[in-house]
């Protein structure tokens, strides 16, 4: 398929994955090539789901996406090259106790009789590898530490170590979904009034060496020895900000609606 040749060759992935390495390879060029944006969200675009239509709007316009972009784009990629692969739909809780819809597209990865998840979806938390359903914990960047309990049968959740507890980021089942399920997900993220992503600025990038995230006016950079964070006080910080960190070019006019709503 064009698409998935196109978009390997946009992360700079030479090679087609085979095997865990090449996927968590996969995994690492993916996020640090393509951001985590909610911005056309914001701007009121209009954001298909069609596969020709994320390609062209994360590789070729470089604007970035939201889960149901990034994991669809690595979801089809993987069944590409004969991966078994199906997408769950998840409940984002941010470790919390509370009833919401289901949200969260991911990726399950079936492989010589072991299950992983993928997740390029999750912004700034996103694992920038694939994390093994079991008791014992997967470590990715900066030594971040997941682990995938079974709550009951069927029922999941996902959380990351931190210090002596859990931090669950969402729960899911293994039941099938359909690209119509994420559809509905998709048209409540972004267009619910009360959607986070209807009423935050989010941006994320991970690399080998540090990840960057922006929620509104905060911008934090986090490396293996260190963290920093910027509150944002004027449009020519957000626009560097932009510009540099994450690679978004952006309109003047866009930038000052964006900076007038969600930073000054």
């Amino acid at each position: 398929m064009q698409i998935i040749e196109r978009y390997l060759k946009s992360i700079g992935v030479e090679n087609r994955p085979k095997n865990i390495s090449d996927i968590d390879l996969l995994i690492k060029k993916h996020l640090q090539e393509l951001s985590f944006s909610n911005i056309p969200i914001l701007l009121d675009e209009e954001i298909s789901l069609d596969l020709e239509a994320i390609s062209e709007k994360m590789i070729e316009q470089k604007k970035g996406g939201y889960c149901f972009e990034h994991n669809k784009l690595l979801y089809e990629a993987l069944k590409y090259f004969g991966f078994e692969v199906e997408a769950p739909f998840a409940r984002v809780l941010n470790n919390q106790k509370i009833d919401v819809p289901k949200t969260h597209r991911f990726t399950l990865l079936k492989f010589e009789g072991e299950r992983y998840i993928v997740d390029a979806g999750f912004s700034f938390m996103s694992p920038n590898s694939l994390i093994k359903f079991g008791d014992t914990p997967t470590k990715t960047i900066f030594e971040r530490d997941y682990i995938v309990k079974e709550i009951s049968a069927n029922n999941f959740e996902l959380a990351m170590i931190r210090g002596n507890g859990l931090y669950t980021l969402y729960s899911f089942d293994l039941e099938k979904y359909n690209e119509q399920d994420f559809e509905m997900g998709h048209f409540y993220s972004s267009k619910h009034k009360d959607a986070p992503f209807v009423n935050n600025l989010v941006l994320s990038k991970i690399t080998d060496t540090k990840i960057c995230s922006l929620k509104n006016n905060s911008y934090h950079e986090i490396s293996k020895n260190s963290k920093k964070e910027i509150v944002i006080k004027t449009e020519n910080e957000f626009a560097k900000i932009l510009r540099d960190k994450f690679e978004y070019e952006i309109s003047d006019r866009d930038l000052r609606y964006l900076f007038d709503k969600f930073i000054n």
